[in-house]
């Protein structure tokens, strides 16, 4: 994927404490306050006389002023090839600038953009906080409007789904540990993966309830998330069927006070899961990623050595 390009980067804030972000961004607009600041000096580009009658507003000290100047110039003149960010609701938001500078009735600016604000990469990551690194997530602290983006490398390549040779090592060595965890889970006797399935629920919060079934290659497990009182239970399986599945399906069905199912096994294929979306497969990929993610895969390794 060739590299995404930017003549230039900037962070912008909608509004005071963005109160403008939301329908902005559904607009797929660029907005800018300074409704003092003279809009027909600013298009023809005088912007000594911009500076002058801002100053009269404004007051301050000349450094002041030249932050200001350059914020605006940036919003009146950055071209399309330019690059602009923004955060709202747990999320960054990027688009591309586009035409001349629009004044409101409200005396507050509106620019277009090229093609809406996009909350995912180029190859459709979403941009969460979480996915982001500190050093881009900072320039949310600028104290004014729009400021140029100081991790621009790092907002490239993340918009771009460019990796580096680190994350891509990482990466395969991920995927290759995901590959031996999934073949040393065949190894396990039906009881001890039963074991790995409940330690790997308990590590993100589920509590076990208690067990039903017990027969050789299946057991169902009940559990109870306590920070929302869902109620669960997994089907565990050793080796599974598309009819399998289609059973405990059924039996759902039929059970008061289950709000979902987890059908979880580590050899064969059982198909899609259901469309009402309270069923949720973990087959053996699925499953090895979450025992690397939960940290057994020591526990795994020195149960079948």
């Amino acid at each position: 994927m060739a590299r995404l390009e930017a003549t230039s980067t900037h962070y912008i804030k909608l509004g005071r404490g963005g109160e403008w972000a939301a329908q902005a961004i559904g607009e797929g607009v660029l907005r800018f306050g300074y409704r003092e600041l003279p809009h027909d000096l600013c298009v023809v580009g005088d912007w000594g006389g911009a500076r002058e009658a801002w100053r009269a507003h404004r007051g301050g000290n000349d450094a002041v002023l030249t932050s200001d100047m350059n914020q605006a110039r940036t919003f009146y003149t950055a071209p399309e090839t330019s690059l602009f960010i923004t955060f709202h609701a747990g999320r960054m938001y990027w688009c591309r600038p586009r035409g001349p500078v629009e004044l409101l009735a409200d005396r507050t600016k509106l620019r277009r953009t090229v093609d809406g604000w996009h909350g995912q990469t180029v190859g459709g990551d979403d941009l969460f906080h979480e996915r982001l690194s500190g050093r881009l997530l900072k320039v949310q602290g600028f104290r004014g409007t729009i400021c140029a983006v100081d991790a621009e490398d790092y907002l490239l390549r993340k918009l771009g789904d460019e990796v580096t040779p680190q994350v891509e090592a990482a990466v395969q060595a991920e995927m290759h540990m995901i590959a031996a965890i999934s073949g040393l889970m065949g190894l396990l006797t039906w009881q001890d993966f039963e074991l790995l399935v409940d330690l790997v629920f308990s590590s993100s919060g589920w509590k076990r309830t208690g067990a039903t079934g017990g027969v050789q290659n299946t057991v169902d497990i009940e559990l109870l998330l306590p920070s929302t009182q869902e109620r669960a239970f997994v089907q565990v399986k050793s080796q599974a069927t598309p009819a399998q599945l289609a059973d405990y399906v059924g039996r759902m069905a039929e059970m008061d006070g289950v709000h979902r199912m987890f059908f979880v096994w580590h050899t064969g294929d059982v198909g899609p899961a259901p469309d009402h979306g309270r069923v949720t497969l973990v087959g053996p990929d699925e499953l090895a990623r979450m025992v690397l993610d939960a940290g057994l895969a020591t526990w795994l390794r020195q149960k079948v050595s």
